[in-house]
């Protein structure tokens, strides 16, 4: 059973208020929210932080936060934030007596006089309607920036956050492992590939989250899983579709997407094969695994990501691998599919011990992919793997 410290998180914004001169701070961005309250879910959409459905978390600079949430999300998240000390406010979307309508009006009067100082708020995770409908009903208070505050917290895990993306990272590899024996009886369509890992993980999921406080979390979660095959591994982002894996398919599986225990993610991709490789694809994945194991010997405090993400890439295009690179080298893991710190040229991040960052380097081209995709908890003195697997692509015949 997992109980995240939400307190000790909502304190550290308050520290930052204290700092900046603030009287509270919003916040909007989903992923953030529950970070702070373990409130999530439904609420992901956009809408949600938009005038019709808002859904915003005020930390004051001192004292118990306040949750605002429409009636629709009201008993969820009253059950989602028992025991941290918030307070949850509802609205509605009609006239009734005894209910509101007036959803920025809960914030005004909970935050007070604009003379108590800035209300800092994450104006670059906003969409334009939300910009204008927080421009509007706070427009007698000093609006500030504080976009990235609660991101830059959550780079570093904390103990409960690293225990549980160790036992992600299991489960991952579980996944990997029961969709390859699932490909070696095919054949197959790649969203059937894909069931037969996410049954399995939807199943362990539950008997680890079945005695669960309340009944927050669901072992479902929300995401998807991307396979692709054949002419479609150009496309790297490819969620599994109903094509039939053939006989000389190549197959990408990527687990970036998959929610495991309590929605948190884990970077974890891998590329099988139908066939025995050609020997241009043997010299590819070659080129691959030296940019990654490059990638892996990299990784302790004091590494700037940059100067991975450009390591790797020189690897690749000297190895004329150009024409098919279509992202970076890596990003941070956990409760977003994509996280800081980005493993990325020109970021001026550098890697501390407690960070969870995946190494990923690849290639997509219609008929054949190669990828070695891992995530590992920064530590100390180097990095520990949180997934491990084949760094060769099996040939399933």
């Amino acid at each position: 059973m997992i109980k995240f410290d939400h307190q000790a998180r909502l304190k550290r914004v308050q520290e930052r208020l204290a700092a900046e001169g603030g009287a509270a701070a919003i916040i909007t961005k989903a992923p953030n929210i529950r970070y702070l309250s373990g409130f999530w879910g439904f609420v992901t959409r956009a809408e949600y932080s938009e005038p019709r459905r808002l859904v915003a978390l005020i930390v004051p600079k001192e004292g118990e936060p306040l949750l605002i949430v429409p009636k629709i999300e009201y008993e969820f998240a009253v059950a989602a934030t028992k025991g941290t000390g918030i307070t949850v406010r509802r609205h509605v979307e009609w006239t009734e007596p005894g209910e509101t309508e007036d959803s920025w009006g809960i914030a005004r009067e909970f935050i007070g006089s604009p003379t108590k100082g800035k209300v800092f708020h994450e104006r670059q995770h906003m969409t334009l309607r939300a910009v204008a409908a927080i421009d509007d009903a706070l427009q007698d208070y000093t609006l500030a920036d504080g976009s990235g505050w609660v991101d830059r917290y959550r780079i570093l895990k904390d103990e409960d956050e690293i225990a549980l993306l160790r036992r992600c990272g299991q489960l991952a590899v579980e996944m990997y492992d029961v969709q390859v024996a699932a490909l070696k009886k095919g054949p197959l369509r790649e969203y059937e590939v894909a069931m037969a890992g996410w049954n399995h993980v939807v199943a362990r999921c539950a008997e680890e989250m079945k005695d669960e406080h309340n009944y927050v979390n669901s072992p479902l979660g929300e995401g998807v899983q991307l396979v692709t095959s054949g002419p479609r591994l150009a496309r790297s982002h490819g969620s599994a579709s109903t094509r039939m894996i053939g006989p000389n398919d190549v197959v990408a599986m990527d687990y970036c997407r998959v929610p495991y225990l309590w929605g948190y993610r884990m970077g974890m991709g891998r590329v099988v094969s139908m066939r025995p490789l050609n020997s241009e694809e043997t010299d590819i994945h070659s080129t691959i695994t030296t940019a990654y194991e490059t990638a892996v010997d990299m990784l302790k405090p004091g590494t700037p990501c940059s100067d991975i993400d450009s390591t790797v890439r020189q690897i690749l295009v000297g190895g004329g691998l150009a024409p098919w690179i279509v992202h970076r080298t890596g990003r941070g893991v956990g409760i977003e599919n994509v996280e800081l710190p980005e493993i990325k040229e020109g970021v001026p991040d550098v890697l501390e011990a407690g960070m969870v960052v995946s190494i990923e380097p690849s290639v997509h081209r219609g008929g054949f992919a190669s990828r070695i995709e891992n995530s590992f908890l920064i530590t100390r003195d180097g990095a520990e793997p949180l997934t491990t697997g084949p760094k060769h692509i099996p040939v399933l015949t």
